[in-house]
């Protein structure tokens, strides 16, 4: 019986979904996959089943249109949107029968959910899924101006991209020298019960060569573990831990205080560093990136960096993108 009262439930939401979407305007978006995605407008409801595409949403302007989904960054977002808390409750155990309850004109997914269960079933019945990217520079102009697209804010979009180009391009112009100090960039998984690294494919490590760096475990692929045997082979110049639940500044003061770690070049030279954070952490493929790329050169290249002012950079950032004065924001890490 009460499978057949969800497969009722399922048949009646899904027709009421299509019959509104019928009744619509509609634009044509290309996504991440290539897709040609059919975007019912104007759009006044988003579900996210991705929790790194909500920041680009409120990055927009549009967090009121966000509606449900897991997201990345609370403490920083929930200064933008006091509903946030509630929002997040709702995705957090989403499923298909939820979603189409939920009536959004959009559902953003990343793109390795292109081929999920929930995401199949939820195309099949004419919802709207777009999927995303994050995985390098470009993949996050693209999704910006795709949302641009999806709420009709095209040129803010496009002069989003532009202020982060010229930021890319400012650093690149700065950083010519042929020295690129060996990096890690690592974090502590207490799931993994272990320190884990990012492969060359992952945007931390692209944002650390963009900033000037040789990223040590480029060779990797995805996210790894790795062991104090391996870091010793590789024996980087500079450590940047990035924080994942457990504070990246204990972390920072277990490997200095640690003998065996004294064998590091990083440790020897007292360059071991807490990457910035402020519920996401600055070199994360977010909204803040381009201050990561900032802070990271300024590390790997301070003469070149030395009139560069990371809080002012930063201050700015805050009021233009967010509105936000950065009194109002509480950054962790060696700022």
């Amino acid at each position: 019986m009460r499978k057949l009262s969800f497969i009722l439930t399922f048949t009646i939401l899904s027709v009421s979904l299509l019959s509104t979407a019928y009744a619509s305007n509609y634009r044509l978006i290309k996504d991440a996959m290539g897709r040609i995605v059919k975007v019912q407008e104007p759009v006044k409801r988003i579900v996210s089943l991705y929790s790194m595409i909500p920041p680009f949403v409120y990055l927009l302007g549009e967090g009121r249109e966000y509606y449900s989904g897991t997201l990345f960054g609370e403490k920083f977002y929930k200064l933008l949107d006091p509903a946030l808390p509630d929002k997040i409750s709702r995705g957090k155990n989403a499923n298909v029968e939820q979603v189409i309850k939920d009536r959004p004109q959009v559902v953003l997914c990343a793109y390795w959910q292109a081929d999920e269960r929930d995401v199949k079933q939820l195309e099949s019945i004419g919802v709207a899924v777009m999927c995303t990217k994050l995985e390098s520079v470009e993949d996050i102009d693209n999704t910006i101006l795709n949302l641009g697209k999806i709420f009709q804010k095209e040129k803010r979009a496009s002069e989003i991209v532009s202020y982060y180009t010229k930021i890319e391009k400012e650093v690149e112009s700065k950083v010519k020298s042929e020295l690129k100090p060996s990096v890690l960039v690592l974090y502590y998984s207490g799931h993994h019960h272990s320190f884990r690294t990012f492969g060359g494919d992952m945007f931390q490590s692209k944002l650390v060569e963009l900033a000037g760096g040789t990223v040590v475990s480029k060779e990797l692929k995805g996210k790894k573990d790795i062991d104090i045997e391996q870091i010793l082979k590789w024996n980087p110049s500079v450590v940047m831990i990035i924080q994942y639940g457990k504070s990246a500044q204990k972390i920072r003061e277990s490997i200095l205080n640690n003998p065996i770690w004294k064998k590091v070049k990083a440790v020897e030279d007292d360059k071991v560093y807490a990457v910035p954070s402020d519920g996401e952490n600055w070199i994360d493929p977010c909204p803040k990136w381009p201050l990561g790329l900032y802070w990271a050169a300024k590390i790997l290249h301070p003469k070149e960096f030395e009139s560069v002012n990371i809080e002012v950079i930063a201050k700015n950032f805050y009021k233009s993108l967010f509105n936000l004065d950065m009194s109002r924001v509480k950054i962790t890490g060696d700022i």
